[in-house]
């Protein structure tokens, strides 16, 4: 029973580190308290390679049409989170993804054009070269 209780609490510490501070999101760091419209639309996903393994400090690249584009890292897990500019249209943001070593596969748009959701969800595969 004990063996038991030991890996319980070996894996809440996992969970803990891979979610706490340091699993956060690259980019703004996310308050659910805190996040509003005002900000224009977040942007989040995960980039991934081919193998479906997470690809940490990635590069996330959202290039608006008009404007300076914002540059953005993975966390540990191969996740990001950021907010464009207020006015931008999701429609006129291009997401890519880069990192040394790798190629871009694919990016794909999990909300489809013309949506007015605030939250753009995107994941990126990348492919070891």
């Amino acid at each position: 029973m004990s063996a038991l209780i030991r890996s319980i609490a070996l894996l809440g510490g996992i969970v803990a580190l891979t979610f706490g501070e340091q699993g956060r999101a690259g980019g703004d760091y996310y308050d659910a308290a805190t996040d509003f419209e005002g900000k224009g639309p977040v942007y989040f996903g995960f980039v991934r390679d081919t193998r479906g393994a997470s690809v940490a400090e990635a590069q996330v690249q959202l290039r608006p049409k008009q404007g300076e584009p914002v540059l953005v890292k993975t966390n540990a897990i191969g996740m990001y989170r950021s907010h464009i500019r207020k006015g931008v249209s999701p429609d006129e943001v291009e997401v890519s993804c880069e990192k040394e070593g790798y190629k871009l596969v694919r990016v794909v748009r999990r909300n489809p054009p013309g949506s007015r959701d605030m939250n753009i969800e995107t994941s990126c595969t990348l492919q070891r070269q």
